[in-house]
């Protein structure tokens, strides 16, 4: 078995990463809430006033196409700097304390991949 360490995650990976998973998280999030405001105007909730239920309840899909790309553009944006920085985190405690270990373990290429229990 062999042991091995992650030293350093590369800061413009990371980012493009974050980007995309947060384009992708704030599409779905930006349709989830669309939907959900437009079924609250539906249901006529009572926490609404009369002109804010008709509001609500005239969202259509212009609108809802809006806030899923805002929404989107919104969270790639975040997450991309969210990624960075830990990346630059990750990289400086890396190399002030080592980095994550994690161990491999050789397997041949003509016997089928098995799930292993390993006894320490």
């Amino acid at each position: 078995m062999n042991r091995r360490e992650i030293t350093r995650i590369e800061p413009r990976s990371a980012v493009r990463v974050g980007f995309f998973l947060g384009l992708l998280f704030g599409l779905l999030f930006g349709l989830y809430s669309a939907v959900m405001l437009k079924a609250m105007g539906d249901a006529g909730m009572k926490m609404f006033g009369e002109s804010e239920a008709a509001q609500l309840k005239a969202l259509g899909g212009v609108s809802t196409i809006f806030m899923m790309l805002f929404m989107g553009l919104l969270g790639a944006l975040f997450h991309s700097l969210i990624a960075g920085l830990c990346a630059i985190v990750y990289n400086l405690a890396a190399r002030m304390f080592g980095g994550i270990e994690y161990h491999v373990q050789e397997t041949s290429s003509d016997q089928p991949t098995q799930d292993f229990i390993e006894n320490d």
